[in-house]
């Protein structure tokens, strides 16, 4: 591993020392400050180059030596060229891309690029070592990669991308997690850019943030998030811990708080049980305080469990003391588990029963009818 440095370090030396004597001889030239690489089996090396010829002059570049197998490119302003223009105010700024085979064998291999031009030629000669392990690639890390929250809240990592390789990269940012999460990586200072640039031997911050759906139930949810560009790929492994909260709400269907009873008569009531939180709500029970002589009863008693997002039924069942007179009266609905509870109190209006309406207007019927008899006989007198 020292070695393939110390060759490295060598070969840089030579190529920042004769590059710019060879530009200075005025004629068609190649130039690079990087020579030599070292790069990994299935990675690819990039080396970036410049075209230096007097202005107007139309250069043809061609990669005339490498490995067979090997795939070689010449890029420029995002496209494969093979044939330049220099001239003044011209972005001369090329790069060749070596991709080394998966399977290619330790040692060293040599690539050589060719401009030509008028009968001019120049070449460049790359050297290629084949190792394992030898650094100089791309990183992503976090600091803290696990994050513990409750499901309503927006969890952010920070994270690193470490470009340690000899060229600039423009890096694409893709993140995976569980379904119907939000998850949006960017650099950080950044509100909706997906890509960013890091220069050789430099790092930038990147932001994820993971929004969770509110009702996600408690448990730790597995993060993946992917940089990629340059022929490297860097990715890291995210923890968010999700902790369950528990809420629950009391109402009745329509939302209406009065209900109409008459006395001595049983009276159905329907309820309806809604689960806030993240975690289930198990053995719901409920429970009502009404007017002293009053009785009320729930159908079912208890409820097993109610998932998050999920509602239940209840049918309540008030029925009135016999002599409860005509009026308002107040009753307390409450329903409970260990970790929370809810209340709503409901106001029942005793009405008169219709039986007994029809028993008034005949008694007014027949008390009318007597009067009227009575009128009758004795008013002739």
């Amino acid at each position: 591993m020292r070695i393939i440095r110390a060759a490295l370090a060598a070969l840089l030396l030579t190529a920042l020392v004769a590059a710019p004597a060879k530009a200075q001889e005025g004629g068609l030239a190649l130039t690079t400050p990087y020579l030599g690489v070292a790069v990994e089996p299935g990675q690819t090396a990039s080396f970036n180059f410049e075209v230096v010829a007097p202005e107007g002059t139309a250069v043809d570049l061609a990669v005339t030596e490498a490995p067979d197998g090997w795939t070689t490119t010449i890029q420029g302003g995002g496209f494969v060229v093979d044939r330049v223009l220099v001239g003044e105010g011209l972005d001369h700024r090329l790069q060749l891309q070596v991709e080394v085979p998966r399977g290619a064998e330790m040692g060293t291999y040599d690539v050589t690029l060719q401009a030509s031009a008028g009968g001019a030629t120049d070449t460049l000669e790359f050297e290629l070592t084949v190792a394992e392990d030898v650094g100089g690639g791309v990183t992503l890390t976090s600091e803290f990669p696990a994050l513990s929250d409750r499901p309503d809240v927006t969890f952010s990592f920070t994270l690193d991308l470490q470009n340690d390789t000899t060229e600039e990269i423009q890096f694409g940012l893709q993140a995976e997690g569980p379904q119907g999460w939000q998850i949006s990586p960017r650099p950080s200072g950044q509100t909706r850019a997906s890509t960013v640039t890091v220069e050789a031997g430099s790092s930038e911050r990147i932001t994820v943030e993971v929004d969770p759906p509110d009702f996600t139930p408690a448990g730790t949810y597995p993060i993946k998030v992917r940089a990629a560009g340059g022929g490297h790929t860097a990715e890291v492994d995210l923890t968010v811990e999700i902790t369950g909260t528990y809420e629950m709400t009391l109402i009745t269907p329509d939302e209406s708080l009065n209900v109409a009873v008459q006395a001595g008569k049983a009276t159905e009531m329907p309820l309806v049980l809604v689960n806030g939180g993240s975690s289930p709500l198990n053995d719901v029970t409920l429970s009502a305080t009404p007017p002293r002589g009053w009785e009320v009863t729930f159908s079912p008693e208890t409820i097993g469990t109610i998932e998050p997002g999920q509602t239940a039924e209840v049918v309540a069942t008030i029925t009135p003391a016999g002599n409860a007179i005509t009026g308002d009266y107040r009753i307390t609905f409450r329903a409970r588990v260990p970790q929370t509870e809810d209340e709503i109190e409901v106001r029942a209006t005793v009405e008169t029963s219709a039986f007994w309406g029809f028993v008034g207007v005949a008694i007014i019927v027949i008390a009318l009818a007597a009067l009227g008899m009575v009128f009758r006989r004795f008013g002739r007198r």
